[in-house]
């Protein structure tokens, strides 16, 4: 098999990442993909699937909620303190000058994004950390880890223009039990050849075991994977909406009797205040056709639904689970929700980070210090209803991110000294930029008698 063969379960898995992330990005990403996340409806041609596909609208409802866990978590820094010669991972945690907050960051939003991710830890002048996302983990055994990365490779004949292409990094050992690296790439014959092999070492001495730490198992889901679904179908159900409004909102008149004159000649007919037609037709009528019925309605019962059940799942993981917001819109979503908890999130990455700091640690011959990440989240004194509410209002992006965590904290509607003003300028910055409606310059619809 070549080294490019994936683990079971290895398309599902990135299948399910790739959903969230998407809706992690918003509106432009999601509608990039076009039919992958909005299906052409029976009949439609190219142009008019590009504009059915223009008119629909995402409520940004999954990187919010991924923000305010983030933030509730590191709104206190973590209890991490390392001295001697592993000093710098304060400041630079991954050789490229993150700090390890920052670093533990990453590691909370792999976990809400694709569920898990991996860390390989390696020695230049200093032992550093390299984050692996999980589309990034193709195969796995007791003996090998095969990871994909990327590489630059110059065009021959022009300089200004590179080249990226794949490799894969096979994380193994040799006949003697020692620890190598691979490196993998595709040659002229479009077979994988070892490149290169690297033989780290712990300041001279081999290495007898793989240095790399998973955040979770591969089979782990994305802890916004369910929140992802429901902003989906929100998504489909709001651009049918759009659509169905589009084509129904604007009366259409119909005139019914001889609209010839005397000559034969056929009236023009004008429509409009201070407009003036006459017809000698006495049996002639005008009927305005209107749209009358509960169809949009519903659909629109079912949209309001589906938002609220996305502030009810993140309001879920905002609340530990020794107490915190039930209702019955959250009883259905509970199963798949509860466990993805502050609490449990915060245990992973202390989990995670202790196994890191262990390897750096010994590395460096260095003590390994205690790491600890925040567990006072929000005041359990706040109103579940309350934060249903506030939890839906942010992830409309009618309020900014610094003033949710505060109400979380302090249980008040906007921090001291902030105005209304004050707040409308902190959404602006922040960029939200939700638009719940049909797009401005979307054209009238046509009227022909």
């Amino acid at each position: 098999m070549p080294i490019n063969t994936q683990y079971q379960g290895y398309d599902l898995a990135v299948k399910k990442s790739t959903l969230v992330r998407d809706f992690a990005e918003g509106e432009f990403s999601v509608k990039a993909k076009e039919e992958v996340y909005l299906p052409a409806l029976g009949g439609q041609d190219v142009d008019d699937y590009k504009a059915y596909l223009k008119r629909g609208y995402l409520v940004p409802a999954v990187e919010p909620t991924a923000l305010a866990i983030i933030g509730a978590i590191m709104r206190i820094d973590p209890v991490f303190d390392p001295v001697g010669s592993i000093n710098y991972l304060l400041e630079d945690f991954d050789g490229e000058g993150n700090s390890a907050t920052n670093f533990v960051e990453g590691i909370i939003k792999q976990l809400l994004y694709a569920g898990s991710a991996g860390y390989l830890i390696e020695y230049t002048d200093k032992a550093i950390v390299k984050e692996y996302t999980k589309e990034s983990i193709i195969n796995v055994s007791p003996d090998y880890i095969v990871l994909m990365q990327e590489y630059q490779e110059q065009d021959k004949k022009d300089k200004f223009l590179q080249y990226t292409k794949k490799e894969y990094l096979e994380l193994t050992y040799d006949e003697n039990g020692n620890y190598i690296q691979n490196i993998w790439r595709q040659a002229k014959s479009k077979e994988f050849v070892i490149v290169e092999t690297i033989t780290p070492t712990n300041r001279g001495q081999s290495l007898t075991t793989i240095p790399f730490v998973f955040s979770n198992p591969l089979s782990s889901d994305p802890v916004l994977l369910h929140l992802s679904n429901i902003n989906h179908k929100q998504y489909m159900q709001s651009t049918d909406e759009s659509h169905g409004l589009h084509w129904t909102a604007l009366p259409t008149g119909f005139l019914f009797g001889e609209l010839t004159d005397s000559k034969g000649q056929k009236k023009q007919i004008t429509v409009g205040a201070g407009s003036f037609n006459h017809i000698d037709d006495t049996d002639a009528r005008v009927e305005l056709l209107e749209f009358k019925g509960a169809g949009l309605t519903a659909l629109r019962a079912s949209i309001n639904e589906k938002i609220e059940n996305m502030a009810s799942i993140g309001a879920t993981m905002l609340t530990d689970s020794s107490g915190g917001v039930r209702s019955a819109k959250t009883a259905t979503i509970e199963a798949s929700s509860q466990t993805a908890t502050l609490s449990t999130i915060a245990n992973t990455v202390d989990s995670v980070m202790s196994n890191i700091l262990e390897i750096l640690a010994e590395w460096m011959g260095a003590s390994v210090p205690p790491f600890e990440v925040n567990r006072d989240f929000i005041d359990s004194n706040l109103d579940p209803q309350s934060l249903l509410a506030y939890l839906q209002v942010y992830q409309s992006g009618g309020m900014s991110l610094n003033s949710f965590l505060n109400l979380l904290v302090k249980g008040e509607l906007l921090p001291k000294n902030i105005t209304a003003l004050d707040e409308a300028d902190r959404i602006e910055t922040t960029g939200s930029d939700f638009n719940g409606g049909v797009d401005d310059d979307e054209e009238d619809q046509d009227v022909q008698l």
